[in-house]
């Protein structure tokens, strides 16, 4: 079973111990703190938010908050004696992972994969997207099988998935956008999907920078072949967790994610509520009733992505906080302003 099923299990587990901790019920905050603790790994409070969810709504742990300490609430079961270590839930854990399973091996049909499901008993872990070290390799975007059809399968996606579960060392030949062509050598550690593109997430061998992550565009690798000479070098990046703030694939060195706050226009709302700018997305309320807007948060990294994804609403989306990034903005249309200008 792959690394992060089991991560998701030992989460709800922990999470249900907290739950059952009628003596002193725990806030949201606790109970992220404590599993996070135990499990020696940083997961946000939007990841547990989203585990009692599941522990709520689909493994039937109902959950009082009627209680508050220091104004804070607090959780607890409705059902004294009630676990998810019951046989019956239990066996709903099982399901839901296997749900798991048959979504993600469903994410790789019609990505000219098929040849490489042929064992699936014995590889199944290395095609849900793990390898032999249950270390994940490749990330879909959610809105990938429902559509199969506009995603292009990319004829170096395959050997590149091979490289990475294999831990093989590759020479490419880059093209880079504005500068021409480059050639590295560069070790193979994820694969990305976002926008209908896919992304290669490598190291480059005698990098500058010791264990700089780059995102490489699969269309604009022109040659790639394996190279023999070279130990391959793993870096100790958890990609379960990497992108967890990430519009797109571009994580800035040293940055840590941001607040931000938008204003959408009420019709155009519905649109971004179908298909979230980002998972974090939710609505906020300390702009009172506005009729003519609704006033959204995400708390994610200022990356190029998120930025060109806000610009491409145009006057539908503003940003209200922060400054800095509002502030960037206001360059950029600017800057586009002037390229209309006579």
């Amino acid at each position: 079973m792959g690394k992060g099923i089991i991560m998701y299990q030992k989460r709800l587990e922990l999470i249900d111990e907290c739950l059952r901790n009628y003596e002193r019920p725990m806030t949201v905050k606790e109970i992220c703190d404590e599993c996070n603790h135990k499990l020696g790994v940083q997961y946000t409070d939007r990841t547990y938010r989203n585990d009692l969810e599941k522990i709520e709504f689909e493994l039937g742990g109902k959950i009082n908050r009627d209680q508050k300490r220091d104004g804070c609430q607090c959780l607890v079961y409705q059902n004294v004696g009630f676990s998810i270590k019951g046989d019956t839930v239990a066996n709903q854990v099982v399901i839901c992972n296997l749900d798991k399973i048959k979504k993600a091996l469903g994410d790789f049909l019609g990505l000219g994969l098929e040849s490489s499901l042929t064992t699936l008993t014995d590889e199944i872990n290395k095609f849900m997207g793990y390898d032999d070290n249950n270390r994940p390799v490749i990330s879909f975007e959610k809105v990938l099988l429902e559509s199969h059809g506009r995603v292009k399968p990319h004829d170096l996606l395959e050997l590149l998935l091979k490289a990475i579960i294999q831990h093989q060392t590759m020479d490419i030949r880059y093209e880079v956008p504005g500068r021409g062509k480059r050639e590295w050598t560069v070790f193979p550690q994820f694969l990305k999907q976002y926008n209908q593109r896919w992304y290669l997430i490598a190291t480059k061998h005698r990098d500058e920078v010791e264990g700089k992550i780059y995102n490489l565009a699969l269309d604009r690798i022109l040659k790639m072949e394996a190279n023999q000479h070279i130990h391959y070098k793993e870096c100790d990046v958890d990609f379960s967790v990497y992108f967890e703030n990430v519009v797109g694939v571009t994580k800035p060195d040293g940055a840590e994610p941001i607040l931000v706050k938008l204003r959408i226009e009420r019709g155009e709302y519905p649109y971004i509520e179908s298909k979230p700018i980002h998972a974090s997305q939710k609505v906020i309320s300390e702009y009172g009733d506005d009729k003519d807007y609704v006033y959204v948060s995400l708390y994610v990294y200022d990356n190029f992505e998120l930025r060109s994804k806000i610009l491409s609403y145009g006057s539908k989306v503003t940003v209200m906080e922060p400054k800095s990034l509002r502030d960037k903005l206001v360059h950029d249309l600017k800057k586009s302003l002037e390229n209309y200008q006579d």
